[in-house]
């Protein structure tokens, strides 16, 4: 297997790593249970001028358990993992944490540089629980 080396070349590899392991990835029924719903809010905060907008997901029981997102800049090779912080809000009796999270990713330069992306995350994850009857 050849290994690439250009900037976007490791990025469809890393997003094609993220592709197959949310395929793989069990069903949130399976892996939680008791949840029936699962909200993850993300706003971004950067040092450029363009910021990402805000996004909203919204897992229910069939959807996959899986909590790792791409960097929204296209141009950028980071990606954020919420797997712990899901595991966090699942674990308080609340079902909710919040917390902040930066991109150790890399987008180009002018001169084919690369440069630290440094894009925060601002993450409020919400858990609603299915009522036992």
């Amino acid at each position: 297997m050849r290994l690439a080396s250009s900037p976007d070349a490791l990025r469809q590899q890393r997003a094609e790593r993220l592709r197959r392991e949310h395929a793989a990835a069990r069903a949130l029924r399976v892996a939680f249970p008791t949840v029936q719903q699962l909200r993850l809010e993300l706003s971004f905060e950067g040092p450029a001028a363009s910021t990402p907008a805000a996004q909203s997901h919204v897992l229910h029981p069939p959807a996959r358990a899986f909590f790792e997102f791409r960097c929204p800049y296209a141009d950028c090779d980071g990606e954020f993992d919420l797997t712990s912080a899901v595991t966090t809000a699942l674990g308080n009796k609340t079902g909710k944490t919040r917390g902040t999270l930066q991109c150790s990713g890399h987008r180009p330069e002018q001169h084919g540089s690369r440069k630290p992306c440094n894009l925060l995350l601002s993450y409020a994850i919400t858990a609603t629980y299915q009522s036992i009857e």
